[in-house]
């Protein structure tokens, strides 16, 4: 429908003035803010005409019910997700009832969820037995993050109706309420329970993959996505999450075909970018670079792919090409610190251990920034300023934060190991690695357990490393 298409459009408009929030000025923070009136003008314009027209579309209605002397309204209870009726069941409700079920409908359609809620609460209060509305309600609370008020509903009707499909979008409900208040576990058998209940709803086997994936139970959650897309057609979010869940497994040619499937479908931008990225993830850096290329000439105001393509450039090798990728990224959004990070990064490997040290100091004092810290050890170490180094690990090591003294452990390893003091930096190396931030850890450590003859831990540290068999 062309209304979805417009939509659609606005949706878009909406999610780049969201990405360009973070990162703004002050002066671009208001330009940004008159669009966001501007938006709330059309939205409100919308609804009025939406109004407009179901009072009309009422009238009419209720003009051929009274010609036909009716004295209720028939309203298909549900529908199948392709438009076809499946196992309809009609409910009856008198006219009033009926205005307002529509009404509801309505407002749930154009996302207007707290007056969606009231309209289905009146309807269940006079007829409670109406599924279809108890579950509109249900999700409206849902969207709406009443979150208890949801659950209640969503069990009520998983007890109590008979329609398959109702109960199985109920348990699917429970079972996402479940993995927002961290319990996965619970909502994967809610997921299962869906399942039972109504095989064919992609939603719940979606889910059921996802949260698989959340628990690091990757094997199990591609062989969830292998089954749905043997069912339905190519889903560019079923592909990235097969395919990443191969990656974990090691399985990096069975994750590239999967990607490149999501390419030939992929049409909005954000599917896109998450094939980039997740190209950038398996180190295939030719492919994430060539879809950033892609993207440019819709997003060219877009610093976060300007960045990508500069980063996957300067993997790949194109050093002068990524460069001035990551000047175009700082020209749009010159304060956000992992842009100026990466170009930092980049001066450094490249000698430029001057420069490379300004931006870092800059970025690590102005926003604390934990890479900015280690790339300032770093620098100094190439420049053989070991005391300086030691001094700023410390500060790292005695930083509170879990994922800053990780960082601390590994750069004293490698403060250490460049004194020649090996046994040392084991425990530091080890520390970090345990704690999952940093694998390059796990590389240092087996080295060290390699050259000290211990080769069983050596291959400990090295297997994550090594494709899979």
């Amino acid at each position: 429908m062309l209304l979805s298409y417009y939509f659609a459009g606005l949706n878009e408009r909406i999610g780049k003035i969201k990405e360009r929030m973070a990162m703004a000025q002050e002066e671009e923070k208001t330009k940004l803010y008159h669009t966001v009136l501007q938006l709330r003008q059309i939205s409100d314009k919308v609804v009025e005409e939406w109004l407009n027209f179901e009072e009309q579309l009422v009238e009419v209605q209720r003009m051929f019910e009274n010609m036909e002397d009716e004295e209720s309204c028939g309203i298909s209870e549900l529908q199948s997700a392709d438009g076809e009726t499946e196992d309809v069941q009609e409910i009856y409700l008198p006219y009033p009832l009926a205005a307002q079920f529509r009404r509801g409908q309505g407002y749930f359609m154009l996302s207007m969820y707290r007056e969606a809620v009231e309209s289905f609460n009146q309807v269940i209060e006079e007829a409670p037995d109406v599924a279809v509305a108890r579950l509109y309600l249900a999700f409206g609370f849902f969207m709406l993050g009443r979150l208890d008020m949801a659950y209640r509903q969503f069990r009520l009707l998983s007890e109590t109706c008979e329609h398959a499909f109702i109960r199985a979008a109920s348990y699917n409900a429970l079972g996402c309420i479940s993995a927002v208040e961290n319990n996965a576990e619970q909502g994967l058998l809610w997921f299962e329970y869906a399942l039972a209940a109504f095989p064919d709803l992609t939603d719940a086997a979606y889910n059921q993959a996802l949260t698989l994936y959340q628990l690091g139970r990757y094997k199990e959650a591609a062989a969830v996505c292998a089954l749905f897309l043997e069912k339905e057609k190519d889903d560019v979010e079923v592909l990235l999450l097969a395919g990443a869940s191969h990656a974990k497994n090691k399985q990096m040619e069975e994750a590239c075909r999967l990607l490149r499937r999501a390419e030939g479908i992929a049409r909005q931008a954000k599917h896109r970018k998450r094939i980039a990225c997740t190209y950038e993830q398996l180190e295939r850096f030719a492919d994430a670079a060539r879809c950033y290329r892609e993207l440019l000439p819709d997003y060219r105001n877009d610093p976060s792919v300007w960045h990508g393509l500069g980063w996957s450039l300067w993997q790949n090798g194109q050093v002068e090409q990524a460069l001035s990728c990551l000047k175009c990224a700082l020209t749009l959004a010159p304060e956000q610190p992992d842009y100026a990070c990466s170009y930092a990064w980049m001066l450094l490997y490249e000698g430029e251990h001057v420069r490379a040290g300004r931006i870092f100091e800059r970025i690590a004092r102005k926003y604390n920034q934990p890479l900015a810290w280690a790339g300032m050890v770093e620098t100094l170490l190439k420049q053989q300023r070991i005391p300086e180094a030691q001094a700023l690990v410390d500060g790292l090591l005695a930083a509170e934060a879990g994922h800053v003294r990780t960082l601390g452990h590994y750069l004293q390893g490698r403060v250490l190991l460049l004194q020649g003091k090996r046994e040392e930096a084991l425990p530091h190396f080890s520390a970090s690695h345990a704690a999952g931030g940093i694998r390059e850890s796990g590389l240092y450590a087996g080295l060290l357990h390699y050259t000290d003859g211990a080769y069983e831990e050596a291959y400990e540290r090295w297997k994550e490393w090594m494709p899979a068999p």
